[in-house]
């Protein structure tokens, strides 16, 4: 039995988590559209190509060098993918001018990723940027 392209695109976002886990960012160029529009939530402004993408996920493995991707569940319909998921690294480089901590931290997030056949186009996300800052702030002093 064939598989629905439903069923590809998520198979294409498990690759994508998959292959950021092993810091394989050259799979971006790959599953990428080059008209790829990523919407800013939760603090970031819009991403206009692969590239950008790719630096702003660079920035968080910089800062969290063992980043992983947990995902938890897939919803698709029609051309649109949703996932939620888990990240969790270890604070050990300077994050938007907050100073490495050391901690081990973990957050949520969710994201929708829209297809055009085999490449994504387009993704809006949301995660517990709020969470995530007040687990990697200093102590008050």
């Amino acid at each position: 039995m064939a598989s629905s392209p439903v069923d590809a695109n998520k198979a294409a976002i498990r690759k994508l988590y998959d292959e950021t886990n092993k810091y394989n960012l050259d799979f971006l160029d790959e599953i990428l559209a080059p008209d790829f529009t990523s919407y800013g939530r939760s603090g970031f402004r819009d991403l206009h190509s692969p590239k950008e993408f790719r630096e702003l996920t660079e920035t968080f493995m910089q800062s969290f060098p063992d980043l992983q991707f947990q995902v938890d569940e897939l919803i698709g319909e029609g051309d649109d993918i949703l996932v939620s998921g888990t990240l969790s690294g270890t604070h050990k480089g300077d994050f938007y001018g907050i100073p490495a901590s050391g901690k081990h931290v973990v957050w949520t997030g969710c994201a929708i990723f829209r297809f055009r056949g085999p490449q994504i186009i387009a993704r809006w996300q949301e995660f517990d940027a709020l969470g995530l800052m007040a687990q990697i702030q200093p102590p008050a002093s």
